[in-house]
């Protein structure tokens, strides 16, 4: 393996040499030795892994786009999806901030059976797509592609700051240089297995490493104006020890596993936010109901949308496409395009409406959906409008011959007074709400 100067993020603290640093659920796990503060706007695919209850990280990750995150296998092996949670652009131990979303299921590299080995790689499939962070680029190819031997890489994570040392409330960083195979396998023991699907990075001198609680977060090249990640920490011998380096699970050697449980197919990586099946609640038959699907670009890179459709069932009827700025539009990362709809009820009963879209970056189709029901306006109706009665939101009342529904919580507003922005919207006319 060529010889790179690396950066290294970690969350979990875990230590190897005489000891290996192997991070989990209750384990202890490496952390950024030598490093600073990062900045986080450099690390929008930084996630932790917490247990389902816990608010402290025992691990790093990174988030890949579509639902699916990368860590290391030794972090998450044993563990059943329930148990676990994720914190998708989590930059404090404990904080309130990052997206925290459950795990549906969870993928470990057949071949792993310890850190030594190698293939300490797994990924994680979330519950949902996360509303916060951006996708990180992953090598591809060949590590040699992106760095030699000597430049630096960063690695990131909210592990111990020393060895058997605190712990950081902010997520730190550090840059660690690539280093060979061969000098990597001279300092013995555990490190005579480095072979194809790890590398190491570190200093000779020891000083600057990963600790206890970085393990399964990623390490990263600047390359052509993106970070792309190299790595996964995966272990090594105590934390910034002379002659003990750090030692990551290779990204783009492990890249053809990753793919295959993903469906991805190269770089950059397509992650599309937007929210997958949304409840409108009740509404009367006979009203026209709109909404507006939402697409992100979370991704790296621009997206340009095949085809958006839309497709309905129940007692859905009259569906239209009110407003479209995504068909045939390219998205720039970080940019939102809309889909507005418009849609009513041939019948009092439930019903949905999908809207189907494709980009040409990815294979996968991709779904949105939103379902309703529809309910007979008698059922809700008020009557006389009354200005001592408290209405709630989706009740009708009759004044002055026109018939009007409450958008929220009210008692004592004139309907006729109400305005376009106020409380009551004016539906028409209906005698028979008395």
């Amino acid at each position: 393996m060529a010889c790179a100067g690396v950066t290294v993020v970690m969350l979990t603290s875990a230590a190897v040499h005489a000891q290996q640093h192997l991070d989990g659920p209750g384990q202890v796990s490496p952390l950024i030795v030598g490093g600073n503060p990062a900045n986080t706007a450099d690390w929008p695919f930084f996630t932790q892994l917490l247990s389902r209850y816990g608010s402290s990280p025992f691990c790093g990750a990174s988030y890949i786009g579509d639902g699916y995150v990368l860590t290391a296998a030794h972090c998450v092996d044993g563990s059943s999806a329930s148990s676990l949670n994720v914190k998708v652009a989590g930059f404090s131990s404990g904080g309130s901030d990052g997206d925290r979303i459950g795990v549906s299921q969870v993928y470990v590299h057949p071949n792993f059976a310890s850190v030594s080995t190698g293939y300490d790689v797994a990924l994680l499939k979330l519950a949902r797509l996360p509303n916060q962070g951006q996708a990180v680029t992953m090598a591809q190819g060949s590590i040699g592609q992106y760095a030699n031997n000597g430049d630096l890489l960063t690695v990131a994570g909210l592990g111990r700051l020393s060895e058997g040392g605190s712990s950081p409330s902010t997520l730190y960083e550090v840059d660690v240089p690539l280093v060979s195979d061969s000098v990597c396998r001279q300092s013995g023991g555990s490190y005579n297995n480095v072979g194809a699907t790890q590398f190491c990075a570190g200093y000779s001198q020891g000083q600057k490493d990963a600790c206890q609680g970085d393990s399964g977060g990623p390490i990263v090249i600047n390359s052509g104006g993106q970070r792309v990640q190299l790595g996964i920490v995966s272990w090594g011998i105590g934390c910034a020890r002379p002659n003990n380096y750090g030692v990551y699970a290779d990204v783009a050697d492990l890249r053809s596993w990753i793919d295959g449980i993903t469906g991805g197919s190269g770089t950059p990586t397509v992650s599309l936010s937007y929210t997958e099946n949304e409840s409108l609640g009740n509404f009367t038959l006979g009203e026209t109901q709109q909404h507006t699907f939402t697409i992100t670009n979370t991704g790296s890179s621009a997206v340009t949308f095949n085809t958006v459709s839309l497709s309905s069932a129940g007692v859905a009827s009259t569906v239209v496409k009110a407003q479209d700025s995504c068909s045939a539009a390219t998205l720039p990362a970080n940019q939102s395009c809309s889909v507005g709809v418009e849609f009513g009820a041939s019948a009092a009963g439930s019903l949905g409406v999908t809207l189907d879209f494709s980009v040409e970056q990815s294979p996968r189709q991709y779904s949105a959906a939103i379902s309703a029901n529809a309910v007979d306006g008698g059922s809700i109706c008020k009557g006389n409008w009354d200005a001592n009665t408290i209405y709630y939101r989706r009740d009708q009342v009759t004044y002055n011959g026109y018939r009007y529904q409450a958008r929220w919580w009210t008692q004592g507003d004139v309907p006729s007074e109400s305005g376009p922005w106020g409380v009551w919207r004016r539906i028409g006319s209906d005698p028979a709400c008395q």
